[in-house]
C-alpha cells in the first residue's frame, strides 16, 4: 500500500452541509521538529520514503529499516468553520514517520 497526501482543497463552494470531508497528510522528519511532505510504502520491513518539495516533486528517495522508524497516525475531527454557516465535518489524518537514527538511511536518489 502506498500512502499519499490528499486534500479537500481551499474551495468551500462545493462543500455540502452534513457531509464528511477527509484530508490526508503524509510527513516525515529526521529530527522531530521539521516535518516534510512525502509518499511512503512499507515492503519487507523497509520503508521507502519519497521526499517531496513544495511543488509535490520527488526530491529524494530514502530507504530505512522499519526498526529505525517510529510511525504514528493522528486523527483530528472538527465541525465547520467560524466564517461559514454550514455544519460539514472535516477529518484530518496525519501519517508521521520519525526517523530515529538518520545514519541508517540509504539514499536511492538525492539532489
Amino acid at each position: 500500500m502506498i500512502y499519499r497526501q490528499k486534500f479537500i482543497g481551499q474551495n468551500t463552494a462545493h462543500i455540502i452541509p452534513g457531509e464528511e470531508y477527509v484530508s490526508i497528510y503524509v510527513e516525515y522528519s529526521l529530527n522531530g521538529v521539521n516535518w516534510q511532505p512525502c509518499t511512503f510504502s512499507l515492503k519487507k520491513g523497509v520503508y521507502e520514503i519519497h521526499a517531496k518539495d513544495k511543488y509535490n516533486r520527488t526530491t529524494e528517495i530514502l530507504l530505512v529499516e522499519k526498526k529505525f522508524v517510529k510511525a504514528k497516525k493522528i486523527k483530528k475531527k472538527y465541525i465547520g468553520s467560524e466564517s461559514f454557516d454550514w455544519t460539514a465535518t472535516f477529518i484530518d489524518i496525519y501519517y508521521r514517520l520519525l526517523i530515529k537514527d538518520p545514519s541508517k538511511i540509504r539514499y536511492l536518489k538525492r539532489n
